[in-house]
């Protein structure tokens, strides 16, 4: 059994080079106990979409805009510049006297929540484009957390009254028992791609779930691969906090730009700090696959056949 270096939150978040950074992680953390309510709120009503389109075209969930409203409202604006996410426009655009800019998709797999569990993703990066730090939270029976910084990566876990560390290691290379989720139609696919998900199928089971926090949870947990292959998932606040995260597990992982381009996480350059209030470079969006090595090294041998 791996010891663990950091036993509490607190040791882990003490122990960062900024403090402002730990503050900041501290109050997300918080703040993200009190969403659990916003879900039994939807859970509990009869209409669970706005009637609003938003930036992306897409119909506003009630649940969406609330827990967006939760994160606006409650974060101390002296703990970042921008705080942004999936339901910002051009009028909610919050801005602060901090020294990290908050981008965050502060509930992911809102659609399926009378089904399956939500999460979220924020990434969290300084003004020079660089992320610092990606959180995720799986809202189930309890909230786990998976965190990780320029001190690696911590998993922990709220068990209704205090924050429990489970580990903070984690090595999802090269896959065990490995699990695979890759969203789209399989007759969509091309080639390649189809390729890819039979090479897949013999190596592992297919455990799609439609939200992309559980779907990666199981890559965490099974090793294995989650991606989405046609521009689906929001680059900014999705894609990259998975692959910083990815990158600390010894995992890897790729984007796929619309010209069907793939970029790995090293070769990714810093966000333009300046588009972010832009919607069109705030919302864009990407394909993404990645997991353990050795099977996202599967895609890069099926090219050369």
């Amino acid at each position: 059994m791996s010891i663990i270096k950091y036993p509490t939150l607190d040791s882990y978040l003490e122990e960062l080079e900024s403090k402002e950074l730990g503050d900041l992680l501290r109050e997300l953390i918080t703040i993200s106990l009190d969403v659990p309510k916003q879900i039994l709120t939807c859970l509990l009503g009869e209409e669970d979409y706005s009637g609003v389109i938003n930036v992306s075209g897409d119909e506003q969930l009630n649940l969406d805009i609330a827990t967006h409203e939760l994160f606006l409202q409650r974060m101390p604006n002296h703990l970042y510049s921008l705080l942004l996410g999936e339901e910002t426009d051009e009028n909610n655009i919050m801005e602060g006297t901090g020294n990290y800019i908050i981008l965050g998709d502060f509930i992911d797999g809102s659609s399926i929540v009378r089904t399956r569990s939500p999460g979220a993703i924020v990434n969290i990066i300084n003004k020079e484009g660089y992320t610092v730090a990606a959180l995720t939270v799986s809202f189930t029976l309890f909230l786990r957390y998976d965190l990780a910084t320029d001190l690696g990566f911590i998993q922990f876990v709220h068990d209704g009254e205090s924050f429990r560390v489970i580990r903070d290691t984690l090595d999802i290379s090269p896959s065990k028992s490995p699990v695979f989720g890759l969203g789209g139609k399989y007759n969509d696919h091309s080639a390649k791609q189809k390729l890819f998900v039979d090479a897949l199928d013999i190596k592992g089971k297919n455990r799609y779930g439609g939200c992309m926090v559980q779907d990666m949870n199981n890559v965490f947990e099974k090793t294995g691969v989650f991606g989405y292959f046609a521009p689906k998932l929001r680059f900014i606040y999705e894609i990259i906090p998975y692959l910083y995260i990815l990158s600390k597990v010894n995992g890897d992982g790729f984007y796929i730009t619309a010209d069907g381009h793939e970029i790995k996480y090293e070769n990714i350059n810093p966000l333009d700090v300046k588009k972010l209030t832009q919607m069109h470079y705030l919302h864009q969006r990407v394909g993404f696959v990645g997991g353990s090595k050795d099977l996202i090294e599967l895609w890069f041998k099926i090219e050369k056949l």
